[in-house]
């Protein structure tokens, strides 16, 4: 059987903090250090405490923060100059052969290595899983158990089993059956302090045992609450502590760079609170930085472009269905630079220039065309097929006319005006544009194939070099290939879909569906201020909800 003890004391072998260092001291040694302190401290220049600080008369905890040695928020916390702390308790104590009393939170004559004394207990949320408010998480800390194993004197293993009070009673009710001789007894008690290393109850190998379990005095792993981190705050990716495979404490997440790439145990109290978000270590315009979490399946309005047609609002499975497909890939097709050529003017469809614009419409449709999920929505539509499409929208095949014909048109209103509008604000709708990038990324086969990797690497330089708005198109050379590089050599598609969720998120963090406007004008905390800030940030696991066709 085992018995139940408690761990009391540890003889003073290996010390921590410096009060016990001094608590080996005799003393005689203990009062001159208490006196040479005195004399240290008023040489600083020293003050009577206030009634304010303290209740107590008469007693001097040392130098003001004003004075040399003593500066900071503790200057009364000095155990050499000053000896005090601040009261976590109501107590009465003993100092220089006079009783005081104090309340919690005043100043008192007595040090224990932390400002407050008694130092406050600190509740074990590893075991008591309900000890945590609502704005605080359990950190658990998690280490190769020691144990008791050689810690006692000399390189003993304590025993719980035979020196505690319980192995004791069952030898008493030996003796007490009155037909065992002495010698077994003394047997049995001579045993049993050789186990111990001593003759006192309750001693094993000098640590001393008093009334709980083993389990709790060498425990592998203990925890304690603390507070979230707030949005704006620095912090560590976790991992999820709901859903099916919910992790019962908050984890490290596994990053690709930084200093946690395995994940592990979170060691720090540095884990955003609910509906918030770590950006992580490869966010370059806020790393590690708690954020609001974007919901998912919502396009935001903003002041510089159209996001009235959203694939993921009226979705109500994931992926996207194939008319959502064919009229985003209508918009990526437009691709090219809004200020040297836009859709919507006669300079992008005829005359010399149009051939420019058509190589780049062709290079945009060959891209998408490997990355097609056919799987998902069917075959890829022909080169012909998808500007009939088109055609069929706008009643008028604007590559068809005569460069004098369309700048005539364009002056007036008609057919040509009409069509020339359209087609612009198929331009000004990137929504779809990135709608279809994740989703084509999500629903990559592993291996891919060589032709595909090749594409999502075309397609970071193809919007490097074509994306319609040239302040867009600046900030994702700098701010996203200039920083992340482009996409994984890889042939699995997961690591795709990272990059491209990535790479929007950091661009997301500019934009004015974001910020109200440009950044110059918008900084974050300006446009929080004002109320039209908008959450940018997707995690990862919500693109994979929105995007990701099981099939």
């Amino acid at each position: 059987m085992v018995s139940s003890v408690c761990f009391l004391a540890l003889l003073p072998l290996s010390l921590a903090s410096p009060s016990e260092y001094w608590a080996l001291a005799t003393p005689a040694v203990r009062r001159a250090r208490s006196l040479q302190g005195s004399e240290a401290a008023r040489a600083l220049g020293g003050r009577t405490l206030s009634k304010a600080e303290s209740k107590m008369s008469k007693v001097w905890c040392g130098p003001g923060e004003r004075y040399n040695g003593a500066a900071g928020a503790m200057w009364y916390a000095n155990p050499y100059t000053a000896g005090c702390s601040k009261a976590s308790m109501a107590l009465t104590y003993v100092f220089d052969g006079k009783v005081h009393t104090a309340v919690e939170g005043d100043l008192i004559k007595m040090t224990c290595d932390n400002w407050q004394c008694p130092v406050p207990k600190v509740v074990d949320c590893y075991r008591d899983r309900s000890a945590c408010a609502a704005d605080e998480w359990c950190m658990v800390i998690t280490h190769e158990k020691w144990g008791a194993w050689a810690m006692g004197k000399d390189g003993h293993t304590p025993n719980f089993d035979q020196c505690g009070q319980a192995y004791n009673e069952q030898i008493e009710a030996i003796e007490a059956q009155g037909n065992v001789n002495n010698a077994t007894v003394d047997a049995l008690k001579a045993t049993r302090d050789a186990i111990c290393g001593s003759s006192t109850v309750g001693v094993a190998n000098g640590i001393q045992l008093h009334g709980m379990s083993e389990d709790n005095l060498w425990k592998p792993s203990h925890g304690r609450c603390v507070k979230y981190r707030l949005e704006g705050q620095s912090c560590i990716p976790t991992l999820a502590t709901t859903g099916s495979f919910a992790n019962a404490f908050v984890r490290r997440a596994p990053t690709e760079t930084g200093h946690y790439p395995n994940g592990g145990t979170m060691e720090r109290p540095l884990a955003c609170g609910p509906n918030l978000v770590c950006t992580g270590p490869t966010f370059d315009v806020l790393p590690s930085t708690c954020v609001k979490a974007r919901p998912r399946d919502v396009c935001y309005t903003g002041p510089w472009w159209d996001s009235s047609r959203c694939p993921r609002t009226s979705m109500r499975t994931p992926g996207m269905s194939r008319d959502w497909a064919i009229e985003s890939l209508q918009t990526a097709f437009l691709l090219f630079p809004g200020e040297v050529a836009s859709p919507m003017t006669c300079k992008y469809w005829t005359g010399s220039f149009s051939t420019f614009t058509q190589g780049v419409r062709n290079v945009t449709y060959n891209i998408f065309q490997a990355l097609w999920p056919r799987h998902v929505v069917g075959e890829y539509p022909t080169l012909d097929q998808l500007y009939q499409h088109m055609w069929n929208q706008t009643d008028l095949d604007l590559a068809a006319l005569k460069p004098e014909e369309c700048a005539a048109g364009a002056e007036v209103d008609g057919r040509i005006s009409k069509a020339l509008a359209m087609v612009g604000s198929w331009s000004h709708r990137p929504n779809l544009l990135w709608s279809l990038i994740h989703f084509v990324m999500h629903n990559q086969p592993s291996p891919m194939s060589s032709q595909a990797v090749a594409a999502s690497e075309a397609l970071a330089n193809h919007l490097s070099e074509n994306f319609w708005c040239n302040d867009c198109r600046g900030f994702f050379t700098i701010g996203v290939l200039g920083t992340v590089g482009l996409p994984p050599k890889s042939s699995q598609g997961e690591e795709h879909a990272r990059y491209w969720n990535l790479g929007h998120n950091i661009a997301s963090e500019h934009v004015a569906t974001t910020r109200g406007g440009h950044p110059w004008i918008n900084p974050l905390e300006f446009a929080k201020a004002e109320g039209v800030e908008n959450p940018f940030f997707v995690p990862y696991e919500t693109s994979v909800e929105m995007w990701h066709v099981e099939k």
